[in-house]
């Protein structure tokens, strides 16, 4: 309604000015010449609008001509544009399929259209990694960690490259320059503690996690490892205090004490660690300095009274007995041991050679791996089968290793 009201009114004003104008009075000549033209003012004025008009439109044709070329190739771009957007997410989807060739066409196609941006380069080293052209992915990455926004990208995939390749120093040059780049990366950080891992190098693994368990056991292979007393006794403490019931981190603060000279506190950390959880290594370790059979038997049961009445310390006294010659006290202990839920055959073993006869084939306790569950006959900082650090545990009732 509103539109039809104002054309009304301009169409009113018009033919009103139209009107006007018919009614001037008057009249315009122009000569030229021997040529003289003449007309009414209200013709005149109505040339004149049609010349103007005709200069607008001639001047709007030639600005129209001159910007053609600019325009046709901002179209072209466009369009060249919108086809690599199409290549570059056609090769996404190609690398999530794991489809190589697909995934390195699509990046070739998104390199012509778009050039070496960052995600065409991205893409490109991705396909190249997973076509298995490493001269051409460690070029793609090599270029990308130029770019400021995406360098951590570029580093990353440096880092797996030469991982890939068993360059581990140069993976650790990339790895120290990804984590500049995006601080707090736990992936950055996993792949310096599995270098770390790698090497050996377990006190600077031990500041690249916090896990409680895998404190303990690096801070125990760290201890072990030390040639510096003082040393040797810091991670061993650290170690003990990640975890008091890891028996050779026990072990590991036991043994730093005895070369500090403190062989009393030595004995204090080892009844500590065997009234958190018993075991043969701290056994063994308690018993370590002590001569005679006799006062093994005696230091055993010093030991045994930090945790009366569990199956380790039933078997420690029953053994200790029995190497003493004490079969009535062997057989007790070892028949303790059954009774207080000792699963695996050393309790057996100890009636069996006080009867004369070979040990059985029974169950034998063993470090089990948490992660891939493979038991090992000794303690390591890291799982020999998976690698992955702290996760032996000591277990009684375990397969064979």
């Amino acid at each position: 309604m509103l539109r039809a009201v104002k054309f009304i009114l301009i169409a009113a004003v018009v033919l009103l000015l139209a009107w006007w104008i018919g009614g001037l009075p008057g009249s315009v000549s122009a000569t030229s010449g021997g040529y003289t033209v003449e007309t009414s003012v209200p013709a005149a004025l109505l040339l004149l609008f049609l010349i103007a008009l005709l200069f607008t439109v001639l001047l709007r044709v030639a600005g129209g001509l001159r910007r053609a070329p600019g325009g046709f190739s901002a179209w072209r771009g466009g369009r060249r544009h919108r086809l690599g957007e199409v290549a570059v997410q056609r090769g996404l989807v190609a690398l999530a399929a794991e489809d190589a060739k697909a995934a390195w066409a699509e990046a070739g196609r998104a390199k012509k259209l778009l050039g070496d941006t960052p995600l065409v380069l991205l893409i490109t080293a991705e396909a190249a990694r997973l076509a298995g052209k490493a001269a051409e992915a460690q070029a793609a990455f090599a270029q990308l960690s130029q770019h400021e926004e995406m360098s951590f990208l570029g580093h990353r995939g440096l880092l797996r490259h030469h991982l890939e390749q068993g360059d581990h120093e140069t993976a650790k040059t990339h790895a120290a320059a990804a984590e500049a780049r995006y601080p707090g990366s736990a992936w950055v950080r996993a792949q310096r503690l599995d270098l770390a891992l790698r090497e050996q190098d377990f006190r600077a693994a031990l500041r690249l996690t916090q896990a409680p368990a895998e404190v303990a056991a690096l801070a125990t292979a760290a201890a072990q490892t030390s040639t510096e007393k003082g040393q040797a006794l810091s991670f061993a403490k650290q170690a003990v205090k990640a975890d008091p019931k890891l028996a050779p981190a026990v072990v590991a603060l036991a043994q730093a004490l005895r070369a500090a000279g403190k062989p009393r506190a030595a004995g204090k950390a080892l009844r500590a660690g065997w009234a958190a959880a018993p075991n043969p290594l701290i056994a063994q370790a308690y018993l370590a300095p002590v001569n005679g059979l006799i006062e093994q038997v005696q230091a055993a049961a010093e030991l045994a009274a930090e945790n009366p009445g569990h199956a380790e310390a039933e078997l420690l006294l029953a053994q200790t007995s029995l190497h003493a010659a004490l079969p009535a006290e062997a057989r007790r202990h070892a028949q303790a041991a059954i009774a207080a839920g000792a699963t695996d055959a050393r309790a057996r073993d100890v009636l069996a050679s006080l009867e004369g006869n070979p040990p059985g084939g029974g169950a034998k306790p063993a470090w089990v791996c948490s992660a891939c569950h493979t038991p090992q006959e000794n303690w390591a900082a890291l799982c020999p089968a998976c690698h992955k650090p702290g996760a032996l545990a000591w277990q009684t009732s375990a397969p064979a290793a």
